[in-house]
């Protein structure tokens, strides 16, 4: 007999196999609370807003970002995205929801014959 284990949030219920799958599909890194770099991660620059996420997907690719959305909707999760963290209203944090970390996706190709560059969304 196996049993499953469920992380209840606010309101929402997601089994921890769910989250181990979304965590292991992700490039980047997913931290939660109680994680080492959490409370760094979830600092902003408008030191007004402490929150708290239940998640912070750390992407590292595009991939990781449509990843992050999906999980954040079939899970019910408020989702919030940041970029540098310079939101004055805080808007780049939220509680209790999934934080999309942006903030290492700062790659830049550039096509020195076509006099191009494509940077990251970060």
């Amino acid at each position: 007999m196996s049993t499953r284990r469920v992380i209840a949030l606010s309101d929402a219920n997601i089994e921890e196999a769910t989250i181990e799958e979304f965590k292991t599909g992700l490039l980047g890194s997913l931290l939660c609370p109680g994680d080492d770099a959490y409370d760094a991660a979830r600092k902003v620059w408008n030191g007004m807003f402490d929150r708290r996420p239940a998640f912070i997907a750390r992407c590292a690719s595009t991939d990781d970002v449509i990843r992050a959305v999906t999980f954040a909707r079939n899970n019910g999760l408020q989702p919030a995205v940041r970029g540098g963290g310079h939101s004055f209203p805080g808007h780049s944090m939220c509680n209790n929801g999934l934080v999309i970390d942006l903030s290492a996706m700062k790659s830049i190709r550039v096509d020195p014959v076509a006099r191009t560059a494509r940077p990251q969304r970060g």
